[in-house]
């Protein structure tokens, strides 16, 4: 069962970075050899990550118009720091594709902790993946299906304090091709009346939504990563509480996404599959971007013991 450390190292000041440090559990920032301009545009991404609650705080919705003007500078500020960093390795694609060459693959395996997001944190998961991919360029109205989709489940599960995301995480295994996402949710953390009395309405709970992709690939000349969504589990997570009443019964349970999915008429019995790019990679950061050039930035989580 994976599990992996959430603690992110980005407090130390450049003068302390050239010191000898103890190994940390998630190494967020270069190596001592690395560039110091490198390692600059890594702290600021890590500073805008906290800045936007993890890229959270971006509303870019239009029902968060009166948010916007706080939003865009901070959204600016991150694309041009991604954009400087994919600048410091070298390589490039003839076409459109939001890819880039990858030099080591090698260096995708391992434990990944998701720090930031232009879009919502759940996308990172090889189940929304697909449901993007699925969709395709199709439209509703002046927008794309899947990002009403998104927007739609996103009203659903957040709506009052419904439901928040805790730690977002992957695991990646390209010599046996598989992957691991999971996502922590807590539902029902904020269920009160305010004036009326502060007792809560609703118990809170949550677990660990785990996802399972296979037939993972990559395609090193333009850092395509490529997918089939296999199936879903929902697990219990340390200091989340347990579900009441008849719903631990549906913990622990694998759920065959795949097999379901090619059994809806309008899939025609295609495979879930979905892909997303590598932007940029080295020994402990990581950078993708989905279809629609939304960016996603992970850590390298080391030590990674039980939860």
């Amino acid at each position: 069962e994976m599990s992996l450390s959430s603690r992110v190292p980005v407090g130390r000041s450049l003068a302390a970075s050239r010191r000898p440090a103890p190994r940390a559990s998630v190494r967020c920032v270069a190596d001592a050899a690395t560039a110091v301009s490198t390692e600059t545009l890594k702290r600021k991404i890590l500073r805008l990550s906290a800045l936007t609650d993890r890229g959270q705080l971006l509303f870019q919705q239009k029902a968060y118009a009166p948010l916007d003007d706080y939003g865009r500078k901070h959204r600016q500020e991150i694309a041009e720091a991604v954009e400087a960093l994919v600048a410091t390795q070298s390589g490039n694609v003839a076409d459109e594709s939001p890819g880039r060459p990858v030099a080591n693959a090698s260096l995708m395996n391992g434990d990944w902790e998701c720090v930031l997001a232009t879009k919502q944190l759940f996308r990172s998961s090889p189940f929304f993946m697909a449901i993007q991919d699925a969709f395709g360029e199709a439209m509703f109205g002046e927008r794309k299906s899947s990002e009403v989709f998104f927007r739609l489940h996103e009203l659903q599960v957040k709506s009052w304090g419904a439901s928040t995301v805790g730690r977002v995480a992957q695991r990646i295994d390209l010599p046996n091709g598989l992957m691991e996402s999971y996502f922590d949710t807590i539902l029902f953390a904020l269920t009160v009346i305010p004036i009326v009395g502060w007792f809560k309405l609703l118990p809170t709970f949550g677990g660990r939504i785990k996802t399972y992709a296979d037939e993972v690939t990559l395609d090193e000349k333009s850092g395509k990563l490529s997918l089939v969504l296999d199936r879903t589990r929902v697990e219990l997570a340390e200091g989340i509480p347990k579900p009441p009443l008849v719903l631990p019964w549906f913990l622990n349970r694998d759920y065959p996404v795949k097999f379901v999915w090619k059994l809806l008429p309008w899939n025609k019995g295609r495979d879930p599959a979905a892909s997303t790019y590598v932007r940029y990679l080295d020994e402990d950061f990581r950078i993708m971007a989905d279809r629609d050039g939304e960016v996603f930035v992970y850590c390298r989580v080391e030590d990674a013991g039980e939860a």
